[in-house]
């Protein structure tokens, strides 16, 4: 904090116009969230600390992988100490009560901005990002063991499982209603659900009051290695996230391209980007979470021709392979610093 202290009248001497541009935005723009004021400020007490230090290593470029507080950093360092920067744009950064703070500011002085799907990119685009200067590159999957057969689980009952924060924008309301409307049907099923998070509670009281708490069973957070284990002991996985009300949306997320390259049959949400990940009807399918009876009569096909989806489950490992390649979308990504 000291320290900090003496940087500020520093370089407030040295660099007045980054002080004026920044405190005038500041001022002018409304704070998305006091998350994102502890973010943004976080991140310009750490530049105007680090920057020098930057300088003196001779830094030719720095990379913040997120919008928020880490490319608050690199802006900073590019206009105290004229380092250029690049970052990453990803869905949260840019779609959460509007977008980061300081977000405008960014894009426009970035070398370049990747983000990883396509409903983000034309977010950023609509912000004003060049398409020369916008790189898609989708996320990777690491290297695990796949499924060794696409015999169904269980031939009893459906094995169905979802993974993800107990937040709004995963639609976990949508997905009990479904679920409802499968027991009300009688079509055997077990639910598992994977994530802990704030609305542990109101999830557990709609389980409750829908009478599924012999269906479905909740998981606190648990670590990859131990997820792992619950993709290749399902069938199908469901994801019927939603825009929240705060604008908060998934890009693609990550658990959907890991079930399919461990041959679930994916059921995707058709709200913001999620379904990007496979192509409907060829490599899962994109659904409406609002409207179950989609998802139920698939679910019922399912449990009665598990058959009729093979050839969807394996082209889902095929895409996954070559879409989210690490090999592939890693090399991209460094080509973009060369």
């Amino acid at each position: 904090m000291v320290t900090l202290f003496i940087w500020i009248p520093y370089w407030a001497w040295k660099k007045p116009s980054a002080f004026k541009l920044i405190l005038t935005h500041l001022w002018a723009t409304p704070c998305p969230s006091l998350q994102n004021w502890n973010e943004t400020f976080l991140g310009l007490a750490c530049a105007l600390v680090q920057s020098s230090r930057f300088k003196k290593r001779n830094y030719t470029q720095t990379h913040a992988v997120w919008a928020t507080m880490p490319s608050t950093v690199a802006l900073g360092s590019n206009l105290l100490a004229g380092i250029p920067f690049s970052m990453g744009a990803h869905a949260y950064d840019v779609f959460r009560n509007g977008g980061d703070w300081l977000l405008k500011i960014k894009l426009s002085r970035a070398r370049f901005v990747r983000t990883s799907s396509e409903s983000t990119a034309k977010r950023l685009l609509s912000l004003g990002v060049g398409k020369n200067k916008l790189k898609l590159v989708y996320r990777s999957l690491k290297a695990e063991d796949r499924r060794e057969s696409f015999d169904r689980v269980s031939f009893s009952y459906l094995r169905l499982l979802t993974v993800g924060r107990l937040v709004e924008k995963k639609g976990y309301f949508f997905l009990l209603d479904i679920l409802h409307e499968l027991k009300r049907r009688s079509i055997p099923f077990e639910m598992q659900i994977v994530g802990g998070g704030p609305l542990k509670r109101e999830i557990q009281r709609e389980i409750h009051r829908l009478k599924l708490n012999d269906e479905v069973t909740l998981f606190d957070h648990l670590d990859e290695n131990q997820i792992s284990k619950f993709y290749v002991n399902n069938d199908i996985f469901l994801f019927t996230g939603i825009i929240g009300s705060n604008g908060d949306r998934d890009g693609i997320p990550n658990v959907i391209p890991e079930a399919m390259s461990h041959g679930l049959l994916i059921l995707g949400s058709n709200q913001a980007g999620s379904s990007e990940a496979f192509e409907t009807g060829v490599s899962g399918f994109s659904l409406n979470p609002k409207k179950k009876e989609e998802w139920v009569q698939l679910l019922g096909e399912f449990h009665e021709f598990p058959e009729k989806f093979l050839e969807i489950r394996k082209m889902a490992c095929v895409r996954a392979k070559s879409k989210f390649s690490s090999k592939l979308n890693c090399k991209k990504l460094k080509d973009l610093f060369y």
